[in-house]
């Protein structure tokens, strides 16, 4: 380890790092797809015993990611510099892992609580660096329609594989599925006999998966309990592992129906190959077929298949039923409606999602009744316009001019709540000024009725923000994935386009990467797919910044840390 010893952490340069990282799993990627297993985990042992996978590892854990500041059960979180420098040199997979902390968070729109666990630090890391190893050897096997927790891939492709099986006129049915509390109940012996890796890194798994969990609401504070089945929500490779569980299910359903003997009008083997429709988001899926009898033929299968890895299918929550009624996946409500002879799939916003919303929005604004419009904007924008940009990819026009008025009305409230000496048209034109013209996503709107606030920082200096509404995000289209490409394999053009074009990014991110012809501007490193990016001052506001175009760029967030270092010292 003197290469590591004899290295601050201040002076790594990680573009090289993890550039060099990188190239070790295109190389994981492409002996998996070549079916080169002997060279795989030659390349995988290359990647969890070199320097830049375990200094690549620990950046992710305690820099990059947003649970850095969370201790596990031994309290402790590397945050010094010298504390990061040392926990990569004491990185090995050793087939050992502590216990995890285990505390519950509310599930969304719901009563009930859902367990998360938090390993410690140093079994983040761990988790880190098998994950660096395992995940290319993986993505060059998994199937084409599983979306979740994969990378390049979003919850949007899921959305557009459905439309694919469904925009071609014909009425459907629909098995919507919901695996019984899937993480929690994985058989760790099938997964392990499913992982088929070496004994080393199989080990360290089995180490991970029986660790047990020391929960946070325990009537006997520090028990550890022991867990012999499922994978604890939370850990970072828990979502690979899940997937690697579920892979197969396409497969097995697609083989089914291609030989099944089931008499069809459509007797060729290909045509029935097609028209079965498979879309899995983590643990969620929906197989869509024109015939309910095949559905019905298929269910008890696919119980039995997902029996093999310890699961089983929660019968209250999955159902058949004929499109023409509708199903939520993913938020996202799907029905199809008859126009004359054919039959025409709508996609929107679900009522339960729409609800929640506007639970969230009255939340924020109850909460802050005496908070000045200059904060009350800040909290709200980005919860407006960041479920707006989710939902544009569907038929959303008539759901937000919906939620621009239902918004209004509360911001509305809320503003003539607060002053009742003045006059209302005093009040009005102090919170809506009336006349002015707002430019949004490239375009001017001219509105009397946005609320606008001011704020003066510590120089003096005067700041504006200003609430948008939510119909001023259009639509888009949204182009799936192509096949089973994955980010590991090294097609650089294809995945530069596209992540320019549907990649998650905000308007002014958007703007900034253009401007930037999608490079840092600190390193000179192309952004990819796996990249974290942050908007930068190139002039830090402290030192006199403005918040303007000219003086922004946008970052790895590593190299953004770097930057903010230097700022804070110079």
């Amino acid at each position: 380890m003197s290469k590591l010893t004899n290295l601050a952490w201040e002076d790594i340069s990680w573009p090289q790092v993890i550039s060099r990282t990188r190239r070790i799993q295109r190389r994981i990627y492409k002996a998996s797809a070549n079916g080169d297993k002997p060279r795989v985990q030659w390349l995988q042992k290359k990647l969890i015993n070199s320097h830049d996978g375990k200094l690549y590892s620990v950046l992710q854990v305690t820099t990059l990611n947003k649970g850095k500041h969370t201790p596990g059960m031994d309290k402790f979180i590397a945050d010094t510099p010298a504390e990061k420098m040392l926990l990569a040199e004491r990185l090995t997979l050793d087939g050992t892992a502590k216990p995890i902390n285990r505390v519950w968070i509310p599930k969304p729109g719901k009563s009930e609580k859902r367990p998360l666990g938090i390993p410690t630090i140093q079994d983040r890391a761990k988790q880190a660096l098998a994950k660096l190893a395992l995940e290319p050897e993986w993505e060059a096997k998994f199937e084409p329609n599983s979306y979740g927790f994969r990378p390049g891939r979003s919850s949007h492709d899921a959305v557009e594989a459905i439309y694919s099986s469904l925009h071609h006129g014909t009425p459907k049915f629909v098995f919507d599925a919901d695996i019984k509390k899937c993480f929690d109940r994985i058989n760790h012996s099938a997964l392990l006999s499913k992982l088929d890796t070496f004994p080393l890194l199989e080990r360290q798994i089995q180490a991970w998966l029986e660790a047990g969990i020391m929960d946070q609401y325990s009537s006997t504070p520090n028990e550890v309990v022991p867990t012999t089945v499922g994978t604890p929500q939370g850990g970072i490779v828990s979502p690979l592992l899940a997937n690697i569980a579920l892979h197969g299910l396409e497969t097995f359903i697609n083989e089914y129906v291609y030989e099944m003997k089931f008499k069809l009008p459509s007797r060729g083997k290909i045509a029935r190959h097609k028209s079965i429709g498979i879309v899995r988001y983590a643990d969620d899926f929906v197989v869509m077929h024109v015939y309910k009898e095949v559905l019905e033929e298929l269910v008890p299968l696919i119980s039995n298949w997902l029996s093999t890895m310890g699961l089983e299918i929660s019968e209250e929550k999955s159902s058949i039923r004929s499109i023409t009624q509708g199903f939520v996946f993913l938020g996202f409500q799907f029905i199809q409606i008859r126009k004359g002879n054919r039959y025409k799939i709508s996609i929107t916003p679900s009522n339960l999602n729409q609800s929640r919303f506007l639970t969230k929005i009255r939340e924020v604004v109850r909460n802050n009744r005496s908070a000045s419009s200059y904060l009350l904007i800040s909290k709200l924008r980005p919860i407006i316009i960041g479920w707006a940009n989710y939902f544009r990819y569907c038929e959303c026009s008539s759901t937000f001019s919906k939620m621009t008025h239902l918004v209004f009305q509360k911001i509305r409230a809320w503003v003539f709540r607060r002053d009742r000496k003045q006059g209302r048209i005093k009040i009005k034109e102090k919170y809506f000024p009336a006349g002015k013209s707002y430019s949004f996503d490239n375009t001017s709107h001219l509105d009397n009725w946005i609320l606008t606030g001011t704020y003066k920082d510590k120089k003096g200096v005067l700041l504006e923000n200003l609430l948008p509404h939510m119909s001023w995000v259009h639509s888009k289209k949204h182009v799936k994935v192509l096949g089973s490409k994955s980010p590991f394999d090294g097609d650089h053009i294809y995945w530069s386009k596209r992540n320019s074009k549907y990649g998650v990014f905000s308007t002014r991110q958007q703007n900034l990467l253009e401007k930037q012809f999608y490079k840092c501007t600190m390193c000179g490193r192309t952004f990819e797919t796996f990249d974290q990016l942050e908007v930068d001052h190139v002039i830090p506001k402290q030192k006199g910044g403005k918040d303007e175009y000219s003086n922004l760029q946008i970052l790895h967030r590593e190299c953004h840390v770097n930057k903010t270092r230097n700022d804070v010292h110079h």
